[in-house]
């Protein structure tokens, strides 16, 4: 499960950088008025990355306080 929630913001953080890319490119070309909306795109990317990581880290918690309790009620 690890690997997954790992891949998973890895793939997030790529698509966010990607889209940033792909948004400055379009406010090159295009122009502010008809590219600003391109800009929502590696704002959710990098919302979700940043959801994902602190998900990621909160589950570890979690599961790191579950084994403790077992180990604690195994004595």
């Amino acid at each position: 499960m690890e690997k997954i929630a790992r891949f998973m913001e890895l793939f997030w953080l790529a698509l966010a950088v990607l889209t940033a890319a792909w948004s400055a490119y379009v406010l090159y070309v295009h122009g502010w008025a008809a590219g600003k909306v391109w800009l929502l795109f590696p704002a959710v990317c990098a919302a979700m990355w940043g959801y994902r990581r602190f998900m990621r880290g909160k589950v570890a918690q979690w599961a790191e306080r579950e084994r403790i309790e077992r180990e604690g009620n195994g004595r």
